[in-house]
């Protein structure tokens, strides 16, 4: 008699139908946190760009008070005589300025007037540098200074703005370098345009209106 021997069943594992869909999810989110990665070190190299161009400016707009002192110190020191009747192309002095009120104050304005003259800082004594020579800041300094009459020669006959009497406060503006006229002086008013070149091409353009 013969006799039939069974052997047990061998359950194998089942594949995981749901490994393929977990390594999809995975990498979608790989590449999400790669692009939002990049998309951060983007920005903050940009908000760093921002910052350093606003501190170039900031520092060349600051560089402008050497410029405006300059003008102002040559100005007092050849405020005599006749001196000033006439235009110093070398010193970036015009004893006449144009009717150019048309121009906003900047790259437009600047050229217009740069061909009667300009001073580059540093200055030897009374002579302007060839060409801007940079600050300890990087920065280029440069300014002219316009009489504010319709044309050169004596300041009573030449149609200038001139202002009669008093002209400043008494106090600490007095003492920072400006100076009162008695009852029965006048005073003719010059026009200071000052323009600073610094690094990233930053330029920054001040004007002072002073009256000697």
């Amino acid at each position: 008699m013969l006799s039939k021997t069974i052997s047990p069943r061998v359950q194998l594992p089942q594949r995981s139908r749901q490994g393929g869909v977990v390594m999809m999810v995975a990498l979608v989110v790989l590449v999400v946190m790669t692009l939002a990665g990049i998309s951060l070190m983007r920005s903050m190299d940009t908000t760093n760009l921002i910052a350093g161009n606003m501190a170039f400016k900031q520092a060349a707009t600051a560089s402008t008070d050497s410029g405006v002192e300059t003008a102002i110190a040559w100005l007092e020191a050849n405020n005599t005589g006749a001196f000033l009747d006439s235009s110093v192309p070398l010193v970036g002095y015009t004893a006449s300025s144009p009717n150019n009120a048309a121009l906003p104050l900047g790259e437009a304005f600047w050229t217009s007037l740069a061909p009667g003259g300009v001073c580059n800082l540093p200055m030897a004594g009374s002579v302007c540098s060839g060409t801007a020579v940079p600050n300890a800041s990087g920065n280029q300094v440069s300014f002219m200074i316009q009489r504010l009459c319709a044309s050169a020669g004596n300041r009573n006959g030449a149609a200038c703005s001139i202002v009669t009497g008093s002209l400043v406060s008494t106090g600490n503006n007095e003492g920072a370098g400006e100076e009162g006229l008695s009852a029965n002086a006048t005073a003719v008013y010059y026009r200071i345009t000052v323009r600073v070149v610094g690094p990233r091409n930053a330029v920054s353009y001040v004007q002072a209106v002073v009256a000697m």
